[in-house]
């Protein structure tokens, strides 16, 4: 970045600088491509340079994602429609070759490859990069990639004769302006130029639309520094266009890659035996892309301030910016402390989430725990984890426990006075889960209110009324007063269905036939078997109850239902009425008695 707005360079058009090219150029470009070709032949002789190893990469990746697409096309067939994250697999050799030129360009994986094998991975990657971008991104866009790949390998090609001045001056020129054309035409005639009419273009093409006009701001710019001689801004400028563009495009076509390698583990033995897996694959595969583009997108940024020289002073800024102290008094902390607090607080949660994510799908199915225990177990659990995870998050945030005693005594005195209701609830939820007098899924009545529990929280618990509303209520009422609990042991019922026959039925044949109604339906229990008795004499009616089991507790009010129809037909079949209350009315005429 230093002296970027100094002139390093003569003008284009100095004479000298041309004249004295004319004489070195042959014997400078003699050497660069002695130098390169000697490095190229190293890597080929060498085997210490790593090729070996590149090439049989390549071919247990081209293999494997070989497999991969006959795996798809078989997925495919029997109707999983969920493929598209493997659709990257369509393009195999593609897919791995990117992967194995990654590894080759990169100086991180210890093998000595030369420095112009490495630039030459770096410009071959664009083959595979944009052959795997090119069915995902917007078609109106294909051009304009087609011509940052090919002004990226002219820039490649600038760096390598960037010891010749006034030629690395000119290519930089040329490109340069190539982009401006390109940017320019699709601006003004092409897939980026202003519609006119309401809805004529999205959002994502305004978005493109602007940043392509920034892009050929930047490389107007670029065209006169270079031009002039700021041979240092043009370089810094068209490194932020070229390589930023094709860094971006390389760690795109990279995620997908790597999310279809996930996709395709999820699918395959062993993971695919998994019941979390085979409920949440599409979850998993979200949730593992979104993580890839967030790195991706810390390793682009990073990256490119490295690019344009600016990694260093940001990241000096920003270590400063979260050291700096803040607070009063001998109460201090920084940005950086605060940060670390949330963090590891955030990743307790996280990490507590999965694993009650873990048993619930995976362990509590595949034992004999009921709802209720497999409930207390992950709850306790959570509350564990989230405990654990908040004391380290104080001890990362280097906060002293001992300075805070009176902040603890007065925070006991509080409990004692204004918050023993809430300590009540909190004591009453843990004897819930332990003494498991009601279970999340029972069936319920606290009072005039009847539903279903569907969770048991650390201070109050939820239940579901029939009508759909969800009820709040504190777990110290589910513990201190009198609840009715419908399904504490089992989840069977017994249903009254009460029923009058006129006086001139015989009521052993009554009986007969109101047992043999609930005989009759499937959802009633056969042990204990269904039961008429005969309560009592109405005034126009024998009355008589039929009492029957379902185990289906769920419908037991359709079951009443349709045993009161049984009813209703079987017993005028069986010819017996079933008789309603009469009133005889007389009217007396006062004129007539008078008489």
């Amino acid at each position: 970045m230093g002296g970027m707005l100094e002139r390093d360079s003569p003008p284009l058009w100095a004479g000298e600088g041309w004249a004295r090219a004319r004489g070195d150029l042959p014997e400078r470009i003699r050497r660069i491509a002695v130098v390169r070709w000697n490095n190229y032949v190293q890597y080929v002789r060498d085997p210490s340079r790593g090729m070996a190893l590149h090439i049989a990469i390549l071919a247990m990746l081209s293999a494997v994602f070989y497999a991969a697409r006959r795996g798809r096309r078989r997925w495919r067939a029997v109707g999983d429609d969920e493929l598209q994250t493997i659709a990257v697999f369509d393009r195999p050799y593609a897919a791995a070759l990117i992967v194995v030129l990654l590894i080759a360009s990169s100086p991180m994986y210890g093998l000595p490859v030369p420095f112009s094998v490495r630039r030459l991975c770096v410009v071959l990657a664009l083959v595979p990069v944009i052959r795997l971008t090119r069915p995902v991104i917007d078609p109106r866009l294909v051009s304009t990639v087609y011509a940052l790949g090919v002004l990226f390998a002219l820039d490649s090609l600038r760096q390598a004769v960037e010891r010749v001045s006034v030629l690395e001056q000119a290519i930089l020129e040329v490109e340069m302006l190539a982009g401006i054309v390109v940017l320019g035409r699709s601006l003004t005639s092409g897939s980026l130029r202003l519609r006119s009419g309401a809805g004529a273009e999205t959002e994502r093409v305004r978005v493109f639309r602007i940043g392509a006009g920034l892009v050929v701001l930047t490389l107007a710019a670029g065209l006169v520094a270079g031009a002039t001689g700021y041979m240092r801004l043009a370089r810094l400028l068209a490194s932020s266009v070229f390589s930023g563009g094709v860094l971006a495009l390389t760690l795109y076509a990279c995620t997908r890659v790597a999310t279809g390698v996930v996709a395709l583990t999820l699918r395959v033995w062993p993971l695919n035996l998994l019941q979390m897996v085979q409920h949440h694959r599409d979850l998993l595969e979200r949730r593992v892309h979104g993580v890839l583009i967030v790195l991706a997108i810390g390793a682009w940024a990073a990256r490119f301030l490295d690019r344009i020289g600016l990694f260093q002073p940001a990241w000096s800024l920003g270590g400063a910016i979260l050291t700096a102290k803040l607070g009063r008094g001998s109460i201090s902390f920084s940005a950086g402390d605060v940060l670390e607090f949330v963090l590891t607080v955030w990743l307790a949660y996280l990490v507590s989430a999965f694993i009650r994510f873990v048993l619930r799908e995976d362990v509590y199915p595949r034992t004999r725990l009921t709802r209720g225990i497999s409930y207390a177990i992950s709850s306790l659990l959570n509350y564990v984890i989230i405990a654990l995870g908040f004391a380290l998050a104080l001890g990362v945030l280097g906060l002293d426990l001992t300075r805070v005693t009176v902040l603890v005594g007065a925070f006991g005195v509080g409990i004692g006075f204004g918050l023993q209701s809430v300590v009540n609830n909190f004591v009453s939820g843990l004897i819930l889960l332990f003494e498991r007098p009601v279970h999340v899924g029972d069936i319920v009545e606290v009072g005039e209110l009847s539903g279903e529990v569907s969770r048991i929280g650390i201070r109050a618990s939820t239940v579901r009324t029939w009508q759909g509303a969800e009820i709040i209520v504190p777990n110290a009422q589910l513990v201190t007063e009198r609840v009715t609990n419908w399904t504490l042991s089992d989840r069977t019922r017994r249903i009254d269905l009460r029923v009058g026959v006129d006086y001139g039925s015989a009521p052993e044949k009554v009986v007969e036939v109101l047992e043999g109604v609930g005989r009759a339906h499937p959802q009633v229990l056969k042990d204990p078997a269904p039961q008429a008795v005969f309560i009592a004499f109405g005034d126009s009616s024998i009355n008589f109850e039929l009492r029957a089991w379902t185990n289906r507790f769920e419908r037991w009010p359709k079951i009443q239902t349709e045993l009161a129809v049984a009813v209703y037909a079987a017993l005028p079949a069986a010819g017996m009425t079933l008789p309603f209350p009469q009133r005889e009315v007389r009217i007396l005429n006062n004129a007539a008695r008078s008489h």
